[in-house]
């Protein structure tokens, strides 16, 4: 498999969106993130935080405010197959093989085809003996291998990931958190997860970003430390957790209280 490219910054300079003129989902958000570091965006559900994800990668557009990446806007890196996202739903065509659902993200990479790239990518997300099934005799985690599989395999400079282990049950959720991140991390995309499990962020991210209930606005930005691999039963671990938590429930309560004036 080919080297990984080089990792991109994302600049986030007063960024919002507004929905329908009336609902504010994202609301002036300044963020760097820095190329080739995992960042995890916290927050409550309904938030914002998948918004300010589909505004990074170019799914949405601003309705103030710009997002730009290594210098340009998402689109042209997404032109340029240097950005991959994957998320909650696993989005597999149902009549394709593990093995050509992976290869599907090279051809919408707009890169040459690379069955050894593929085969490499799929034995490396644990896959290996599975090249030739279809999604519907995969288990759920199974499918979310193959999903992160098929945005790794084009080596990205730029890794969105929306929720990826959302959908399954706790035991297969703590396996892929354990299993795929190294994937990611010896590529040195750039990466954003966004989570509202936060033994999750904690457990993969080298900072975590902290978002208001709606409209997402940035509650605290705080770097993660402990070194990996990161033990969750560790005083270190549960105190971070124990504070990032606290942070959640402050900022619950603070938007009860406005929402009651």
């Amino acid at each position: 498999m080919a080297e990984a490219a080089v990792p991109a910054d994302i600049q986030c300079s007063g960024v919002s969106r507004l929905f329908d003129g009336s609902i504010l989902a994202v609301d002036g958000i300044d963020l760097t993130f820095a190329a080739g570091r995992t960042t995890a965006l916290l927050g409550p559900s309904g938030c914002g935080k998948s918004t300010l994800l589909r505004l990074i990668a170019g799914l949405e557009d601003p309705t103030a405010g710009q997002v730009l990446i290594a210098g340009q806007p998402p689109q042209a890196l997404c032109k340029q197959g240097g950005l991959s996202v994957a998320f909650q739903d696993p989005c597999l065509l149902p009549w394709l093989t593990v093995t050509r659902n992976v290869a599907l993200g090279l051809r919408l990479a707009r890169q040459a085809p690379d069955p050894q790239a593929v085969d490499q990518m799929i034995n490396l997300v644990g896959l290996g003996g599975f090249q030739n099934a279809r999604p519907a005799a995969l288990s759920g985690g199974m499918r979310q291998r193959a999903a992160i599989a098929r945005a790794l395999v084009t080596r990205p400079r730029v890794l969105l990931l929306d929720e990826p282990f959302g959908a399954l049950d706790a035991l297969t959720r703590r396996q892929l958190a354990h299993d795929l991140p190294p994937l990611w991390q010896r590529q040195q995309a750039t990466t954003l997860l966004v989570t509202h499990s936060v033994d999750e962020a904690v457990m993969l991210a080298d900072r975590i970003v902290v978002l208001s209930p709606r409209p997402a606005r940035v509650m605290a930005d705080l770097d993660v430390t402990l070194p990996r691999s990161r033990d969750p039963e560790s005083a270190a671990f549960r105190r971070l957790s124990a504070e990032v938590l606290a942070l959640l429930i402050r900022g619950g309560e603070q938007a009860q209280a406005l929402a009651a004036q």
